[in-house]
């Protein structure tokens, strides 16, 4: 071996890019590759692995596999007392842990982690920067002996953390949780990502835990909390305002929380922002944000928003009623926007619900720099697309899918109008009924023209063969592998139809009827329930497997 390979500064690096196995197969060559081998293995780990690197009669795993015990999942059980050596092996391995994961499903008895001779270590991780710990946890937990101690764990390296909070601490509702928080300020003072799930219906436990974050997290910058359950109205607004004037704060997600009318973000750090609802000003400010989520479905009549501007918005994804989902693509407009995802749902009470489509796909229009577009109406809408609400959004040549779940009137002559405004589309997935005349003469324009198209969901008619046009000279290569026909009738010959777009689309892997499967439920037995349409199809897919 070449003596340079015997200076870790230099192959510890290099082992720190090769997959774990071959890390491993590479460490087992020579001693002085040994030490960085390890420290890739054991980089990223779940936490069980640490356990079952001791002796076989050291522990047992225990399957829960019909909910003998609470529907557990796993449980790793100590069979006997660590001796110090044992435990000097769990230290020889952890030392090398950056980021370890407890998942659902998974419990493992504390009593692992213990020094024997009582001496314990500060942290059992001290170089950890990133850990996990969701585990199941039981209503009833006696056969359990002892719980994990996140303390023991947890050290100032820690810069991001998700935690189940409910299962970690205690099986009880009233559980320390801002006593604890306060303590892994402690223990983590430099966390930056801090990710929680509340598995609780009591209200006040999520305002006590969000109480604490201002004055605990000082250096926050993504923050999420997760829970269903939470009546929205009971969390107090100063709550929520000090967690928005976090100075360091680039991502919050409180996906389940309803925000106040009245309610502002005043951080122009924010970027990313995932939440149920919006107040009239929530957005007024937030000129850096580039991610948005939210459902706003008004059910007390319509909001009057303020106007904003968001110019560094790029990905959007949006649930409210037409009006608020025009106000945001007015708001975005300028921006660097890539993805669009609008779903217009009906407002219950209130009477203005239409809202032009094509003025709305005008704005959309200017977006250049669009790649990814979803448009999904309500059920109610009677607005029916037509070529001039497509040609909207001729500048989006960057599109790659593009997706409107609207009723739509095209044929077959529209397609060579449109599809050379889209030059890289992969994507295509349009509404459940055309009203217009569009045949099996539209692939033919769409393999000329979209040759990457891989995915097609779209409905059309069957009713006659064409021939090929071009059918002397060589096709384009069409990429095109999935073709959802959206329960289109079959009016002509299986095989001719199965021919015809086999030499299309020489990749075409998949022709199925419609996306989802159709079932029936009888005295508790459910089966799969084809319908003519879907056997007409499933005769074309028997061809394309025969090619």
């Amino acid at each position: 071996m070449h003596y340079l390979w015997q200076i870790a500064e230099l192959n510890t690096p290099i082992l720190a890019f090769c997959p774990p196995k071959t890390a491993l197969s590479l460490g087992l060559t020579a001693k002085y590759l040994l030490e960085g081998a390890l420290d890739r293995v054991w980089s990223q780990i779940q936490l069980e692995h640490l356990v079952e690197c001791l002796p076989r009669d050291v522990w047992e795993k225990w399957e829960d596999m019909n909910g003998e015990m609470m529907g557990l999942g796993w449980y790793w059980r100590q069979k006997r007392a660590l001796t110090q050596a044992e435990f000097n092996c769990v230290l020889y391995y952890s030392k090398r842990v950056h980021m370890v994961t407890l998942g659902w499903e998974r419990w493992i008895e504390g009593s692992f982690f213990h020094s024997p001779d009582g001496k314990q270590p500060l942290t059992i991780f001290p170089h950890l920067h990133s850990a996990s710990f969701c585990p199941s946890y039981p209503e009833r937990s006696n056969w359990i002996t002892e719980i994990i101690d996140l303390r023991l764990f947890l050290g100032s390296s820690v810069s991001s953390l998700t935690l189940n909070l409910t299962h970690v601490l205690s099986n009880k509702p009233t559980g320390p949780y801002a006593l604890f928080l306060k303590e892994l300020a402690t223990l983590s003072p430099n966390l930056h990502r801090l990710h929680l799930t509340i598995d609780e219906w009591n209200s006040n436990i999520v305002a006590d835990v969000l109480s604490q974050i201002t004055p605990s997290f000082r250096h926050l910058e993504s923050f999420k909390v997760n829970n269903r359950r939470v009546g929205t109205t009971l969390i107090s607004q100063q709550v929520l305002q000090h967690i928005a004037d976090l100075e360091t704060l680039k991502e919050l997600d409180l996906s389940f929380l309803e925000l106040p009318q009245n309610f502002r973000f005043t951080s122009t750090s924010l970027h990313r922002l995932n939440l149920k609802s919006l107040g009239q000003h929530s957005l007024s400010g937030l000129r850096n944000l580039a991610f948005l989520r939210i459902e706003n479905v008004s059910k007390s009549g319509k909001v009057d928003f303020a106007p904003v501007s968001l110019p560094s918005l790029r990905q959007c994804w949006v649930s409210g009623d037409p009006s608020f989902c025009a106000m945001l693509v007015g708001a975005a407009e300028g921006s660097p926007l890539s993805t669009l995802v609008l779903r217009m749902e009906q407002n219950t009470i209130s009477d203005h619900y239409e809202i032009p489509l094509i003025k709305m796909l005008t704005s959309i229009g200017r977006s250049t720099s669009l790649e990814r577009l979803t448009l999904k109406g309500s059920a109610r809408s009677s607005h029916i697309c037509g070529p001039d609400d497509f040609l909207t959004l001729r500048e989006c040549s960057s599109l790659v899918k593009l997706q409107i779940r609207y009723n739509f009137r095209l044929n077959d002559a529209d397609w060579n109008m449109l599809l050379p405004c889209w030059p890289a589309l992969k994507i295509l997935k349009l509404g459940q009924k055309n009203h217009g005349n569009t045949s099996l003469r539209a692939f033919e324009t769409i393999a000329q023209h979209s040759p990457r198209l891989e995915c097609c969901h779209m409905p059309f008619k069957t009713y006659e063969v064409p021939v090929l046009r071009n059918a002397s000279t060589s096709l384009p290569t069409a990429r095109l592998e999935d073709l959802i026909t959206m329960d289109s009738e079959i009016e002509s010959d299986a095989q001719d139809i199965a021919e015809y777009l086999m030499a299309l689309f020489p990749e075409l892997y998949t022709i199925a009827a419609r996306l989802e499967p159709k079932f029936c439920q009888d005295d508790y037995i459910s089966w799969y329930e084809k319908t003519p349409v879907e056997s007409e199809w499933d005769d074309v897919q028997k061809y394309l497997d025969e090619r």
